[in-house]
């Protein structure tokens, strides 16, 4: 080596070893930062080396208060092969701690320093220098220490919200088609030697630790379990693996199932736990609104609320807002039905919208108000930090998960002590999608909230946090959105989606229509009994239900781009458009023309209404040019004749449903005047008969 050299300098260096003849020089390994000497050719490799070698430290907490005592464990390399004694400086910003004669042993060895946190709130990078015989062996910048101030402030809430969902894996005719909600709730992975769920885990980590969250379940995966619960049976589809296939446990299943809703039902009921609810068969609700069926959406929040109230016991005050997908219009649906609060993305929607006054941010309840004066309070997540949970902290490491986690609630009370920070995701994906890590993600994240909170944060529900936090802004013109910053998953013009959307405007107008003419009415609240799903109490109520069904938003969500799901998805919402339209056809069917007679200026019809329902419709007569319109009744299972006076020559008769644009909404089969037609008899020629007394031959 070429000298003079000084401490810390770059230096080019290599050995050459004579027993083995090979040239050897020492390089840095990049991931762990440990020197290690490996045979090379390379002698160009610069070098900083000494034979005692950092490797990394840890903290005894995540996070010190200041005035703290702290802990820093370091982990060194001593390649001197025997002990080593060296004095150690640690600076923390500009104050200096020295630690003289520490012995560090051969091999991996770790030495703990203690230090007291006299630095201002912040966050460091604290050096530590080890010198012997005043010439510096290695000088290494620690990892980030975190010092916080609570004096006289207010606690950091945190609020985590999980939304727990699954689509309709039934068919109409009962079957099951997929086999997901048992899986994820008793056989997703091993848990302690046992199988066990996602929705099964939450319970258990929540009951074990001292953490308060919000969840949703929403009713259509409540439904499934109370079916599951009910018929104890799983009728699947031949084309899918039965239970014993997928080597589950049917046993263990049910209790699983019956364990994790009496555990929820339990920690709601102590306030542990805050209940949300959703609309029933999570539909897509700002398209759904934009189509003009608000009244499907209103009884869809309804069941929604009933469902959520008979299977916890509890009545839920905030809603869900599926996917996050938000329009203004949601305002006074929410106001109707008594839901008090929702959760929407911080990026999608606060840099868009109208601020009345406050300063809004993603933390602290703010004010939404639409034109009418309608309210609602929103507490809008951290896009960052949800986004974290989803994709990061469920497929790593548990200690780095805790670490990050912690330090994230850390910068954030730097600066802004007393937020509502609000973190709201899928709840069980993250866990099935890492099948490996999650679950010990999920306890770590439980277990540090758990034990880091108190002095200066705290875990609430949302209404917890609603009730002691004053609203920070009041906001209107939220635009129309959700999580993924537009629709377009669900609605974007590929042909299979458009196929979807169609196929559910065209059931809905069939539906509407009998619906409004049996006198019935629509888009109403439906019981679904757990021993019949997806089939309810009444006939009108079945076809009403396949409807809320078919407006989930997986349907469209797994049909084509961007997310390229199974064809299942679409074909199961076509099945339940396909089973409403067929319903109806097959009761039109019931709805005929017994007997007529036509006169130069009049037409005596017969019509036999063969359903169960009273129909009050408008018969419509014409002959080509002139038209007469006049509304019947139509009694069940009975013959009634109509006379129509003042048409020459008719030659039809039709039957429609008095039913309006409004009522319809977005729909692909035009109405007139009269409304929508259900059947249309063409009156034939050759029965046309001249005679005063026609009337009297019908009706004997």
């Amino acid at each position: 080596m070429i000298g003079p050299l000084q401490p810390g300098q770059w230096i080019q260096w290599v050995y050459w070893d004579t027993t083995t003849n090979t040239w050897l020089h020492c390089s840095a390994n990049l991931i762990s930062g440990a020197v290690t000497c490996t045979p090379n050719g390379n002698f160009a490799i610069q070098d900083v080396y000494s034979p005692l070698v950092f490797i990394n430290a840890t903290y005894s907490k995540y996070v010190y208060l200041v005035g703290q005592n702290a802990t820093v464990y370091v982990l060194f390399e001593n390649e001197f092969g025997k002990p080593v004694t060296v004095n150690m400086t640690l600076t923390v910003n500009n104050e200096e701690f020295n630690y003289y004669d520490v012995t560090i042993m051969p091999g991996y060895y770790i030495v703990a320093l203690n230090f007291t946190v006299n630095v201002l709130q912040g966050i460091y990078t604290p050096m530590l220098t080890v010198y012997s015989l005043g010439t510096t062996l290695t000088q290494s910048s620690l990892p980030s220490l975190y010092v916080l101030n609570t004096t006289g402030k207010s606690p950091l809430s945190l609020v985590i919200v999980w939304n727990m969902h699954q689509p309709l894996y039934i068919e109409p005719n009962g079957t099951w088609e997929q086999a997901w909600v048992l899986l994820h709730t008793c056989h997703d992975f091993l848990w302690n030697g046992t199988w066990i769920g996602a929705y099964e885990l939450h319970a258990i980590l929540l009951s074990e630790y001292n953490v308060s969250a919000t969840i949703d379940f929403t009713p259509v995966l409540l439904y499934q379990w109370e079916t599951i619960l009910t018929e104890g049976t799983f009728p699947y589809s031949p084309v899918w693996p039965s239970p014993s296939t997928l080597n589950v446990n049917m046993t263990q299943c049910l209790e699983a199932i019956n364990y994790t809703i009496s555990l929820y039902r339990e920690l709601a009921q102590e306030g542990k736990v805050e209940v949300l609810t959703v609309p029933f068969y999570h539909p897509l609700q700002a398209i759904i609104y934009d189509n003009g069926w608000q009244s499907d959406l209103l009884a869809q929040i309804l069941m929604g609320e009933e469902m959520t109230e008979e299977i916890f016991g509890v009545k839920a005050t905030g809603a869900w807002t599926p996917e996050m997908a938000f329009n203004m219009g949601l305002v006074h649906l929410y106001n109707e039905t008594g839901i008090e609060f929702t959760i929407p993305d911080a990026q999608a929607f606060l840099p868009y919208a109208t601020v009345v006054n406050g300063t809004p941010s993603p933390y602290g309840p703010i004010i939404v108000g639409d034109s009418t004066g309608k309210q609602i309070i929103v507490l809008f997540r951290d896009t960052d930090l949800s986004n974290t949970f989803s994709f990061a902290y469920f497929s790593q490491s548990p200690q780095v998960t805790a670490r990050e986690l912690i330090h994230y609630l850390a910068s954030i009370y730097m600066q802004n002590p007393g937020a509502v920070v609000v973190v709201a995701l899928d709840g069980e994906n993250p866990l099935i999608f890492n099948p490996t890590t999650g679950p010990a993600d999920l306890q770590a994240i439980y277990q540090v909230l758990s034990e880091y909170q108190g002095t200066w944060f705290i875990t609430q529900t949302a209404s917890e946090a609603i009730a002691t936090h004053k609203p920070i802004a009041v906001l209107t013109n939220l635009p129309e959105s959700s999580w993924a910053l537009n629709l377009n998953n669900w609605n974007n013009g590929y042909t299979g989606k458009v196929e979807i959307w169609r196929s559910v405007a065209l059931a809905r107008e069939y539906l509407v229509a009998f619906t409004n003419a049996v006198n019935m009415p629509i888009s109403p609240v439906v019981p679904p009994p757990f021993n019949t799903t997806p089939n309810s109490t009444k006939p009108i109520y079945t076809p009403w239900n396949y409807l809320y069904v078919a407006e989930g938003s997986d349907w469209t969500w797994q049909t084509g781009p961007p997310n390229y799901g199974p064809a299942w998805f679409q074909e199961q919402a076509l099945t339940y458009t396909s089973a409403i339209i067929n319903t109806i056809e097959n009761y039109l069917t019931e709805i005929r023309l017994v007997k007529y007679v036509v006169e130069d200026d009049a037409v005596v019809l017969q019509i036999y209404n063969g359903l169960n329902y009273t129909l009050y419709v408008t018969l419509v007569v014409s002959n080509g040019t002139y038209t007469i319109a006049k509304p019947v009744v139509l009694m069940p299972h009975h013959i009634t004749t109509i006379p129509i006076i003042g048409i020459e020559n008719a030659t039809t008769a039709q039957l429609y449903s008095p039913v309006t644009e409004y009522e319809l909404g977005d729909h692909p089969i035009p109405i007139n005047q009269y409304g929508f037609p259900l059947a249309t008899f063409t009156l034939s020629q050759a029965i046309r008969r001249r005679c005063r007394r026609c009337r009297e031959d019908l009706v004997n």
